[in-house]
Order: structure tokens, then C-alpha cells, then sequence
């Protein structure tokens, strides 16, 4: 089995423990690690089997995949690792230009939806690949995501300010926000299908048992602080149900209503 890996931090306790889970599981899963932009395409192109993957990719193109139930990446409030950086209050950034991460599919559209619904603002979003500071000295505000906004955050200057996407989505809404979801090419074997998501019901297991270890062990110690990479871990749901079904359906509801489908 072809699975995809994201490789953030926000992950990293749930594939450590699934790519530990024995000899058995070893052998059988073939891990193929991207960011999110990158893991949503190979799932588009066939390429991978399964994955977890953008919820934006799922809703786009829902006829290709097959849901895993009971398993995502959302965040009830504050996640830490969606931010937007801005030189100016997010009030003040109705007609400019503001750059997103292109390794973002699903916190681009919630940026959209954030800037036009909630704020009133027309802005115009363009992708970028430069580091934080080089755009923030051309545009006024600049989406991250995962590994590198919680590195950015640490180390932000107070002149600078940083809207967490999620917090806000939580505040205007009451909703929790459905950052990824696992699903599989459609039609793919059912029995693997269970098979994995046992698995994965273990690894979940596992891991929320052992956060502090699995901290140390990590390759983000030294680079993330321990307090700050725990809490992260404890911010993130790991686990798909009704709330966070229904905080899925609001968002397709305004990805909708903006086009954005």
C-alpha cells in the first residue's frame, strides 16, 4: 500500500507510531513524503494509494476518493501552525496583495473565506515560495503553514502581528476546522482499507499515550521547543467525528458560496 506522508511536525507522532507498529506493517506500507500541495497532487495522479491529504482536495474531487472514517488533522480554536503574518492590523488589508505558502491548498481557501466573509476584505492572494521576511518587505501580510509557521511564530519580532487562522475560524463560527482528512483512490481494496485503519487506530492510540517521549526521540527537538511541540500535539484532533464533520460541511458551504470548489 502507496501511502502518503505529510511531512509536518503535526503528523510526526502519528507516523512514528505507525511506521513502529512491527515488521508486519513495514513490509506492507510504502511511505511517500511531501507537503501538503505536493501529497494532495500524487493522490490526484494516482500515484499514492492513500493518505492524508488536504480536506480541500477531498471536497474538490470527492468522486475520485473514498473517506477513511474516523481520522483527520483538525484543530477546536488555536492550531499554531496556520498563520498569517502582517506587518498591519488584518483589518487594514483590504485591497492588497498578500502572500500564501504554496505548500497550502485548504488554509489558503480558509484565508479566503477569513478575509472576505468574516473581515469584509478584498484581497488579492498570490503564492510564494520566498522566506517570511523577503515578502513581508514587498506585501504587507504572509500565510505559513505547518513547520515553518511554528518556527516563525517563535521567533516573531512584536511589531510584527499573527493571526492564527484556525483560532479564528473557531471564533466566528463555534466550529472546529478539518485541516486534512485520510482517504483512499476509490475502489481500492476494502480489506487493506481496514486493515490500515486499525492500524491507524493504534498508532492514535500510541502516541496521544506518549507525546513526551516521542518529543524527545523527534527530529524537531532542538528546532521546536518541547513545551511549545507538546502543546502543538495537544491542540491538534486527531480524531474524526460529528464535530468535526459539521465544521467540515460549513466550510464547503462557504467554499462554495466563493467559487472556491
Amino acid at each position: 500500500m502507496r501511502i502518503g506522508r505529510i511531512d509536518f511536525a503535526n503528523l510526526y507522532p502519528i507516523f512514528h507510531c505507525l511506521e513502529r507498529l512491527g515488521d508486519r506493517a513495514r513490509l506492507r506500507y510504502e511511505f511517500t513524503g511531501g507537503v501538503p500541495s505536493q501529497v494532495n497532487a500524487l493522490m490526484r495522479q494516482g500515484l499514492i494509494d492513500v493518505g492524508p491529504a488536504s480536506s480541500i482536495e477531498y471536497l474538490r474531487n470527492r468522486h475520485l476518493y473514498d473517506l477513511i472514517p474516523g481520522h483527520c488533522i483538525s484543530a477546536c480554536g488555536q492550531v499554531m501552525s496556520i498563520i498569517l503574518f502582517s506587518t498591519v492590523e488584518i483589518e487594514r488589508l483590504d485591497g492588497a496583495t498578500v502572500l500564501t505558502t504554496t505548500q497550502a491548498e485548504t488554509s489558503t481557501v480558509l484565508l479566503r473565506i477569513i478575509l472576505r466573509e468574516f473581515y469584509g476584505l478584498d484581497c488579492n492572494l498570490r503564492g510564494s515560495t520566498v522566506p517570511l521576511m523577503a515578502g513581508l518587505s514587498q506585501h504587507p501580510a504572509y500565510l505559513l503553514i505547518g513547520d515553518d509557521a511554528l518556527i516563525e511564530a517563535q521567533r516573531r519580532s512584536e511589531q510584527l502581528y499573527a493571526y492564527d487562522l484556525s483560532s479564528i475560524w473557531y471564533e466566528k463560527t463555534g466550529e472546529s476546522f478539518v485541516f486534512a482528512l485520510w482517504f483512499a483512490q476509490k475502489g481500492f481494496n476494502a480489506e487493506l482499507l481496514n486493515s490500515l485503519r486499525c492500524d491507524l487506530d493504534q498508532a492514535r492510540a500510541e502516541a496521544m499515550s506518549n507525546l513526551p517521549d516521542i518529543a524527545i526521540q523527534s527530529p524537531y527537538a532542538g528546532i521546536i521547543a518541547l513545551d511549545i511541540l507538546l502543546r502543538y500535539w495537544q491542540t491538534i484532533g486527531y480524531e474524526m467525528a460529528e464535530p468535526q464533520m459539521r465544521g467540515l460541511r460549513l466550510f464547503e458551504k462557504y467554499a462554495e458560496q466563493l467559487g472556491l470548489l
